[in-house]
């Protein structure tokens, strides 16, 4: 439901253009209260006088027996403490006139001739009672966020507010517009609202809820998000309190709000551009910039060379200006003097020649190159917006560049047997590994990240994409998440983002709404000095974290607050994407009984399945011991299980119609399992039989393995066979938890 019209519009353009036209960027107080009346929230009755002679006794009735009188300055911030704020509770029009006179000569007394301030008038107020216990009372705030463009607030309020959203309950966030159903789904989602339930106050959720919507459309039509053009920007707007009265209303008591008009030079918001990327990743000519034969000294350029060789690149050519010849793997590769001496059209061009004759050489690639990766990051002398400045001068605008200071791309060879790999990294060292199951695009503005998140799932085999892109000169994160969301070779987007550009943020918010596919985030810059630290290596400007984590909440990203569940959602996310649940019914199946007891404990969103009768007649058979405890369904076998016999359990559950995933976690030291280094991999042990039941049912089975790195060989048996594996139960408790619950939404 759209609330704005263009009429109310229009009303609400002539409240800007008079603040404007007397040199202001804020609103006086009657003006918000003008704003609020056009969108359909409720104010106190209220009058502005520039002079107390225009005060009449028609103006004024109907304002009650009191009648709060202020001063109208733009040049006085706390008007209270000088005078500028009386209520008045028994008054004439001679009474009311006689106190506005006197406020003004007791305001001005406090000023030298030089620095009175302006005085435009007066506001007279209707005195609006209420309570201020707590639900009675709500701030509803928006802001331009330089990130997200607009974004509203809502928390309690009153004089507090702030203390309260400090140190109690911090003030809820979303990106707007909401539809009236969406502000209801949102304000139900807040505290107070179990109060308001509780109370029988169905009704208050609704008016705050409607209050939301009205705010909501507002600010976004007074954005930098909207489509609308308009006039002016609406910086910010803080209404507080808005109160429930004691005679049923709900009003918008005080109101703050700032603007600025919209230049006619302002740049367009920017889109998507996902145009020519392929050339990334599935390009059928490369050439590499700056490739020494000097073998004793470390060269990046060559150990891309020889990458990309082994990626299975044969029409690969090298650029030194000394020219020669380079022998990798037997095949002996000429070295050209310059780029342009390369007889064809290349699609792919990795520079990694010093980055301050990078514009010298992209101005001359028109029609001789598709894409460029710069790897050579920035020296100490050269700022980024020169750098910029000298690249928008000489950059062919049909060519693609990712970085500068990146590690730049893999990709996992295809059909073709043809992949990419400059992450500069020996092979041996970097330990990458894939297969014609990985799914997985990880998208860092950290080359490093990278590093540690191929060390973090290495067994698994999950990435078929990875993406080290700097200081996103032009390729940005959002357009790498429309080029993958696209790919029918990926299954998980997930990113690590430390900084994000003005107006990046809102764009990843409505590519994110837009996505199918799960996106998983980890975001770095959560305090004031990651945030600096993000900004200093990243060029970029990192937001508030609690805006960015509001809009991926509102745009259905999965998003890690801490590096190692990042690392743990990754596989749940990319092992299990064929794997999606039908509900939330959990069976598990331990050999520690203090196992059972913290799963049970981490459940949230997941509940014990109730066990049909078949699947517990099996389990009687199963139970040869007589030990298990077959009134739940989160079953402890007891160290006596062998391999076979705990996997018979795993299988009978799995089988339920009842379950819809299954946990599985297993104490490695019990003498009767196949879990050390020796017989890790036997085909009758536990690690190869959980590897095929993982393979042959379409449910969702997570494995905690709490051991330590003796045994490591029998995790990577299960990780190599597609199963998520965890280090201890927690950590694959909330992973499984997360990844059904994003799938039930």
């Amino acid at each position: 439901m759209t609330i704005v019209d263009a009429k109310m519009m229009q009303d609400i353009d002539r409240v800007f253009e008079k603040a404007a036209s007397q040199g202001r960027t804020t609103f006086y107080e009657f003006e918000i209260y003008e704003i609020l009346n056009r969108v359909g929230i409720h104010t106190p009755k209220f009058l502005f006088a520039k002079d107390p002679v225009d005060v009449s006794e028609q103006a004024i009735q109907g304002f009650g027996e009191r009648i709060v009188v202020k001063i109208v300055s733009p040049d006085i911030a706390h008007k209270q403490k000088l005078g500028g704020v009386k209520i008045l509770k028994a008054w004439d029009l001679l009474v009311l006139q006689t106190v506005m006179t006197e406020m003004k000569t007791e305001v001005l007394s406090h000023f030298s001739g030089s620095e009175q301030p302006r005085i435009e008038g007066f506001l007279l107020v209707e005195f609006v009672p209420y309570s201020p216990s707590l639900g009675n009372e709500t701030m509803i705030g928006c802001r331009e966020d330089g990130e997200f463009g607009p974004i509203v607030l809502v928390s309690k309020g009153g004089e507090d507010a702030e203390f309260f959203a400090k140190h109690y309950d911090p003030a809820n966030i979303f990106l707007p517009p909401l539809g009236a159903e969406e502000a209801r789904d949102f304000v139900r989602k807040l505290n107070i609202s179990r109060k308001f339930e509780e109370k029988g106050k169905d009704d208050y959720i609704e008016r705050i809820a409607d209050a939301v919507t009205r705010v909501s459309q507002l600010s976004h039509h007074y954005s930098s998000a909207s489509e609308d053009g308009p006039k002016f920007r609406l910086q910010s707007l803080d209404i507080n309190p808005l109160v429930f009265t004691e005679d049923g209303r709900f009003i918008a008591i005080d109101g703050y709000g700032e603007f600025l008009p919209v230049q006619n030079d302002l740049s367009k918001k920017r889109g998507v551009n996902a145009e020519h990327l392929d050339m990334f990743f599935r390009p059928q000519s490369v050439a590499v910039i700056g490739v020494s034969t000097n073998l004793s000294k470390p060269n990046m350029a060559r150990e891309i060379a020889k990458l990309l060789h082994k990626a299975g690149q044969e029409d690969l050519y090298l650029v030194n200006p000394r020219g020669g010849t380079m022998l990798i793997n037997d095949v002996e590769y000429p070295l050209y003097e310059d780029f342009q001496a390369i007889p064809k059209i290349i699609d792919l061009v990795v520079y990694v020649a010093p980055i301050a004759s990078t514009a010298e050489f992209v101005k001359d690639l028109s029609g001789r190159a598709k894409a460029v990766i710069v790897i050579s990051g920035l020296p100490a002398d050269l700022e980024y917006t020169r750098f910029v400045e000298e690249m928008d001068q000489v950059r062919p605008k049909e060519l693609r560049l990712i970085g500068p200071n990146c590690m730049g791309v893999f990709f996992a060879p295809g059909a073709d047997g043809k992949g990419v790999n400059t992450l500069f990294i020996e092979e041996e060292k970097l330990g990458l590994k894939y297969s014609e199951t990985s799914n997985t695009a990880l998208l860092t503005q950290s080359g490093a990240l990278a590093l540690t998140s191929i060390d973090a799932v290495q067994d698994s085999k999950i990435f078929k994409a990875i993406v080290s892109f700097g200081n996103q000169y032009d390729v940005k994160i959002t357009d790498l998440m429309a080029h993958f969301a696209d790919d029918p070779t990926i299954d998980l987007i997930s990113l690590y983002i430390e900084g994000l550009s003005p107006g990046e943020g809102r764009l990843f918010f409505e590519l994110a709404q837009d996505i199918e596919k799960p996106i998983l985030v980890y975001k770095s810059g959560k305090t004031e000095a990651g945030a600096k630290a993000a900004a200093s290596h990243t060029a970029a400007m990192s937001g508030n974290y609690e805006v960015f984590r509001a809009a991926a909440q509102q745009g259905g990203v999965i998003l890690a607050e801490k590096l190692e569940e990042f690392y743990d959602y990754l596989r749940a996310f990319s092992l299990l994407a064929k794997k999606q649940p039908k509900g939330n019914r959990l069976a598990a199946v331990f050999n520690a009984g203090f196992e059972s007891t913290i799963a049970a404990d981490e459940l949230r969103e997941l509940v014990p399945a109730r066990l049909d009768a078949h699947t517990l007649e099996n389990l009687r058979k199963t139970d040869v011991h007589g030990l298990v405890d077959l009134s739940t369904a989160l079953l402890d076998v007891t160290p006596m299980a062998n391999d076979q016999l705990f996997t018979d359990y795993v299988e009978t559950v799995l089988q339920d119609e009842n379950v819809d995933c299954v946990f599985v976690s297993i104490v490695p030291h019990s003498n009767a399992l196949k879990s050390g280094p020796d017989k890790a991999r036997d085909e009758d042990g536990m690690a190869s039989l959980l590897v095929k039941l993982g393979r042959k049912y379409q449910k969702p089975l997570v494995v905690s393995v709490n051991g330590a790195r003796y045994y490591d060989e029998f995790v990577a048996v299960m990780e190599e066979g597609g199963l998520p594996v965890y280090r201890n139960p927690r950590a694959a408790i909330q992973a499984l938890e997360t990844f059904v619950s994003y799938h039930l939404k």
